[in-house]
């Protein structure tokens, strides 16, 4: 049987980290990498993570190290301000790569920029370049634009982690690993996504301000989508625990998303995913909006009843023309459950 790895979020608990740890090796499945955001002196990224210095970067760094993991340094920004491309910006984030690169031995790093994938694989020639989803790569033609630039993986846009055709000839057409991410949660196609992670790449450069009400007008935003349409909760790229396998022929290297997330909600779906099965509510192996949107409606989907109807076969063969069809919509008010507030949100709340 063919080993699944993990692309792992740490999400600046260091409670998390040994939960992690634990469960490197899993149902023949492993870790490969964790990934994180650095000092926020040096780049933005596309979450809001609390302040870390150097320091504290080296020393998270080598726990992972001391495991076995490979550490993926995010350098995501989609936005540094009109000065981004000035030497007076380049040089000190080069350097800052250096000293993560060369002196603590970060093996991969994260880019959105293709301009920066070129800068740092001019710079840097054995450290692995991953295009971020954040680079929205949702066709073969974006895809040979980062492969050029001298990225070695691409995590493709979520919208198209249904259309299995498009990744497959995104990976033959550039030779390069595609990392999938299985459980963003953003809604498909998401008119307000570039705003949201613009207003993100500069808001999270400080990190003590927080999010405050400016920001969760997003959030709040999409949360009010979802509760008005549902089908959305069904429409979003997500990839199921059961399903990640019948991807092996494009990739079986996957990354969970939870930067922001608590441990029990971080390992919850660490666990799902390594043993390719969860029982229970879909909705809160999520992260982003569809978790927002379970949790603050108590919604729940059941992630069981989308086997018995062979929900990934439709989704994977459908045009994704929603305007005409009615598919998701029927399906939905069929599945979904409201008022359910499970043992798993009261652990998220801290309750238990």
């Amino acid at each position: 049987m063919s080993q699944l790895e993990f692309s792992v979020p740490y999400n600046n608990d260091p409670e998390t980290l040994p939960e992690i740890f634990k469960r490197k090796h899993q149902n023949g499945n492993r870790i490969r990498e964790i990934y994180l955001s650095g000092p926020q002196e040096f780049s933005g990224s596309g979450r809001i993570a609390p302040a870390m210095d150097f320091g504290e970067f080296a020393r998270i760094v080598d726990s992972i190290h001391r495991e076995g993991i490979r550490v993926n340094l995010l350098l995501n920004s989609i936005c540094e301000g009109s000065d981004w491309y000035s030497p007076a910006v380049l040089s000190p984030t080069m350097d800052y790569l250096r000293r993560a690169h060369e002196d603590l031995g970060v093996e991969a790093v994260t880019i959105a920029n293709p301009l920066y994938i070129r800068e740092v694989r001019r710079r840097f020639s054995q450290i692995e370049i991953c295009a971020s989803v954040l680079g929205d790569i949702d066709c073969v033609e974006k895809a040979v634009v980062f492969r050029k630039a001298g990225a070695d993986a691409i995590t493709p846009d979520v919208d198209v982690n249904r259309n299995l055709s498009l990744l497959k000839r995104m990976k033959e057409k550039t030779g390069a690993e595609m990392k999938l991410m299985v459980n963003e949660g953003c809604l498909f196609r998401c008119a307000f996504r570039k705003f949201h992670f613009n207003f993100i790449s500069h808001k999270s450069r400080k990190p003590d301000k927080g999010m405050k009400a400016e920001g969760n007008v997003f959030s709040l935003n999409c949360i009010q989508l979802s509760k008005s349409d549902p089908s959305q909760l069904l429409k979003s790229g997500w990839i199921r625990p059961e399903d990640a396998r019948r991807y092996l022929q494009i990739t079986g290297y996957f990354k969970l998303v939870g930067r922001t997330s608590s441990k029990s909600m971080v390992v919850r779906s660490l666990d799902a995913y390594m043993n390719e099965s969860w029982n229970g509510d879909l909705l809160e192996l999520m992260a982003g909006n569809l978790y927002s949107a379970g949790m603050s409606q108590l919604m729940h989907l059941d992630n069981r009843a989308l086997d018995e109807i062979g929900f990934f076969e439709k989704v994977t063969s459908c045009d994704k023309e929603c305007s005409e069809c009615d598919y998701c919509s029927a399906l939905i008010g069929k599945l979904i459950k409201r008022g359910v507030f499970t043992s798993e949100k009261i652990k998220d709340l801290g309750l238990q």
